[in-house]
């Protein structure tokens, strides 16, 4: 009898390839696997955009419009005004330009100014009807790039004048005139 205690029976033979090798393999055949059943079903591979162009289908007819039927009905013809701003304060250092368009129930206001730098005060935008001044909002920006855009219901277009100040305390009287101008 022989004794089989001293014997080896385990399989040590070493793999030529690596086993973290072989996963690696395996998933990339399963990426392009995926990859070409994706596009040959047209589901979105990558990026997961929502969006797909497709071709428009064939054989369509033109919708005719009588003349009778106006396609712009119902819209809005907004008045469009600009205004160049003039320094009154710095000497020529300031300018600036507005423009406002209104109509339908709106109104749109925007200014840009090349003014100096503040420092510790704040320029406000104002329009004016030659006799009443209303306050607009403080102006937005730094050194010397300024700007305001505002967006509101129509309570402005009889103001036609408009005025950039500087304002040193926040209250609703305009101090120092910087750039004035009118629509």
């Amino acid at each position: 009898m022989r004794d089989l205690a001293n014997q080896n029976f385990s399989t040590n033979k070493k793999s030529p390839i690596p086993r973290s090798f072989r996963l690696i393999i395996l998933a990339v055949i399963i990426a392009v696997a995926v990859f070409f059943i994706g596009s040959r079903v047209n589901l979105p591979v990558g990026g997961g955009q929502d969006i797909v162009l497709q071709e428009s289908p064939r054989n369509l007819s033109p919708v005719s419009v009588d003349d009778s039927e106006s396609v712009t009905e119902g819209g809005v013809d907004l008045v469009t005004q600009t205004a160049a701003l003039k320094d009154v304060k710095y000497g020529g250092d300031a300018s600036g330009r507005a423009s406002r368009s209104f109509g339908g129930g709106t109104y749109i206001l925007s200014v840009d100014a090349t003014l100096p730098d503040p420092k510790n005060t704040n320029y406000q935008v104002w329009l004016t009807d030659g006799t009443n001044v209303i306050p607009i909002d403080y102006m937005r920006g730094s050194k010397t790039s300024w700007s305001l855009s505002l967006r509101d219901t129509d309570k402005y277009s009889k103001y036609d004048g408009i005025w950039v100040t500087l304002e040193r305390s926040k209250d609703n009287k305009p101090e120092e005139r910087v750039l004035e101008g009118s629509f």
